[in-house]
């Protein structure tokens, strides 16, 4: 069956043993998988199963062949398990040929048309370690850049024929001339197994007519271990595990490596405004961009992989020839934003990506954790920074020991109450009367003192413990609220919910029994939505946000203007305030162009009859022009900053 299909035209890699499998299809990197289950049905449903579940969202087919005169049901097994196509290849009429195009077709149309295809298949095989001799002549001959780069000691100008040969063992040399064999005796394929520079590899044999080619296909000894052969599915990189086991290797032997760490800002608000389909296919997208970028990078140097979510990797081994290794570095991180994240057009619609990076070097560095992490934080860095897109780790190593002390002391730190809730008051512009606080957190650090919301929640999201901590603050926060007394009834409380808040199915149910067994109202509750905590799922986040509101609960997009969501949000989600960002307001009384961006905003909101919320405000001038606007309510240091529970009752009961 290689043999045929190869005669027409098609690149094939054969596997006649089903272990491993997922591992030989991915290293092969094919896009169409062809599964012959005739006098195998088991084994074969089992492999069309294996692959699809390895493949999943990543644009391959599959394409099973199968007597249907023998096993009338075969066509829905196949289907089941996870076939793309179906042939009944005992037919008389049955086309291999056209089977393969109508395949083919649909990887096209999965991973963005034919042109994206046909430039993935050339950076697919310029990638590979393969060769081609003419039969003609010796001379008429070519070797890939990777293979040269991998197989140095060969002198292939010399030996253009017999390089890798020449270094094989006697019993390799006897399968390899069987291969040719049976490619003189009409076979248009033939592969061998050999070992080359101490590793396993399968040598594809291919007759094109004028021409013999090879390809090489290294078999990793433990593919289990590296995630069948250590690629992320969907974008065709190495995956994390291969990426740390890389950076790991070299820094063992005394490598010096730099690593850049790109990662998407606005990830989530694709996927929550045009849904994961098309998320997937901008990190498909990415990933061909990145390999078109490093395709001449010698792998045993350079590594590029996705780490996490919409996050990428790019590691070099220090140039010991340069006098500025950090320059270089910046230099790469910045001609890889420009090239690889430049808007991606889907469906007739460019999708602007807006991406940032972070650098960090390891002279210093012991393993490759320290080094992720000084890159990762220099990215959170970039991340929230609103100019600089390239950011370069300043974190020395007891910087990073104690980032670490601090995610192990914040499970301690929620045991021992040291969360504390302080309230910033929330006043009504046009008649200064209090109408309510927002509820913020700090941690009283046994050591370090009072440590910020920003600080607390950067270590709980690294830490894994934002849910909990989440709720911790919520829990507190009511409870401090029922305290307040009857005076002071008419004042609402604003509190921040997550993503992963609103993500969880009891949500409404939480939220509301955590408000009633406090005693607060449930009519005096207002829950923020920070719009930079992009929610994935918004159809199924406004629904529950839509459920917990029936119950008199209002909703408060919160930090309006800082993320890439604002308009999804203002149109999906059933809200009650906007919450204009202090980075819009602390500009109000400059530029007139800040003016008119914040006017826009609150006519903007006021035709969706929301109520706005300004934050920020420091001065009687930012004030004066808010009010002229519209704006209703507002809070920042003008009237007071944010304040413990007992000194806000003692400013409430004032101000009342």
């Amino acid at each position: 069956m290689a043999a045929k299909i190869s005669a027409i035209g098609w690149r094939v890699s054969s596997a006649r043993r089903k272990e491993g499998l997922q591992g030989r299809f991915l290293s092969s990197n094919a896009l169409i998988a062809v599964i012959d289950l005739r006098e195998a049905t088991d084994d074969g449903l089992r492999a069309i199963s294996d692959i699809s579940a390895s493949v999943d969202k990543c644009g391959i087919a599959i394409l099973a062949l199968a007597d249907q005169g023998s096993q009338d049901d075969i066509a829905a097994k196949c289907h089941d398990a996870g076939a793309t196509h179906f042939l009944d290849i005992a037919n008389p009429n049955a086309d291999i040929q056209q089977s393969l195009n109508f395949a083919y077709r649909y990887v096209e149309d999965i991973r963005g048309g034919i042109e994206e295809t046909r430039q993935l298949n050339k950076l697919l095989s310029k990638a590979d370690e393969q060769w081609f001799l003419s039969k003609k002549a010796a001379s008429q001959s070519w070797v890939s850049e990777k293979l040269n780069a991998s197989l140095k000691k060969i002198d292939f100008n010399s030996y253009p024929a017999t390089g890798i040969y020449r270094y094989l063992s006697k019993e390799e040399r006897s399968r390899v001339r069987g291969a040719m064999g049976r490619l003189r005796n009409g076979s248009a394929q033939a592969a061998v197994v050999h070992m080359l520079n101490d590793e396993k590899v399968i040598h594809h044999l291919h007759d094109t007519g004028a021409q013999i080619h090879g390809r090489l296909e290294r078999v990793e000894q433990n593919e289990a271990s590296h995630g069948w052969v250590g690629r992320d599915l969907l974008s065709g990189l190495r995956n994390g595990i291969v990426a740390r086991s890389w950076m790991r290797t070299r820094l063992k032997r005394g490598n010096d490596l730099g690593l850049i760490i790109l990662g998407i800002r606005n990830f989530e608000t694709i996927n929550a405004a045009y849904g994961r389909t098309v998320g997937d296919q901008v990190m498909r997208r990415i990933g061909q961009r990145l390999i078109t970028e490093t395709i001449n990078e010698q792998s045993d140097k350079c590594m590029v992989a996705r780490m996490d979510g919409q996050n990428f990797a790019v590691s070099k081994i220090w140039d010991e020839s340069s006098d500025d290794n950090i320059g270089n570095l910046v230099n790469d991180a910045e001609r890889l934003l420009f090239r690889c994240f430049k808007p991606v057009s889907l469906e007739g619609r460019k999708i602007g990506l807006d991406a940032r990076a972070g650098i960090a070097s390891g002279p210093d560095a012991t393993d490759e954790t320290l080094l992720i992490r000084r890159a990762s934080l220099a990215l959170a860095e970039a991340m929230s920074s609103g100019a600089s897109s390239v950011k370069i780790s300043n974190s020395s190593k007891d910087d990073l020991l104690l980032e670490q002390q601090l995610e192990s002391d914040l499970i301690h730190a929620l045991e021992r109450d040291e969360i504390a809730i302080v309230l910033q008051p929330q006043i009504k512009v046009s008649t200064g009367q209090l109408v309510g606080a927002e509820a913020l957190a700090r941690w009283n650090h046994p050591r370090l003192g009072s440590l910020g919301a920003a600080i607390l929640f950067s270590v709980a999201e690294r830490a894994g413990l934002m849910k909990l901590l989440s709720s911790h603050i919520q829990k507190q926060a009511f409870a401090t609220a029922a305290r307040w007394p009857e005076s002071l009834s008419f004042l609402r409380l604003s509190v921040n919910v997550t993503a992963e808040d609103i993500a969880n199915d009891e949500f409404v149910t939480d939220m509301k029994q955590s408000i009633v067994r406090s005693g607060f109202s449930l009519d005096r509750t207002t829950i923020e939505i920070t719009e930079s905590h992009l929610i994935g799922n918004l159809s199924s986040a406004a629904l529950r946000l839509l459920a917990i509101r029936k119950h008199g609960v209002r909703i408060a997009i919160d930090d309006f203007g800082t993320g890439y969501s604002s308009l999804a949000y203002l149109k999906n989600l059933p809200l009650d305030y906007l919450k204009i960002d202090s980075g819009l307001t602390g500009d109000i009384s400059g530029s007139v162009k800040d003016q008119v961006v914040v006017k826009s905003v609150i006519d903007m909101a006021r035709s969706l009859n929301l109520s706005i919320i300004a934050e920020g405000v420091e001065t009687e001038a930012q004030l004066s022009m808010l009010a002229n606007q519209g704006c209703d309510y507002f809070q920042g240091f003008l009237r007071s900053g944010p304040i413990s529970p007992e000194e806000f009752e003692i400013f409430a009961l004032r101000s009342n």
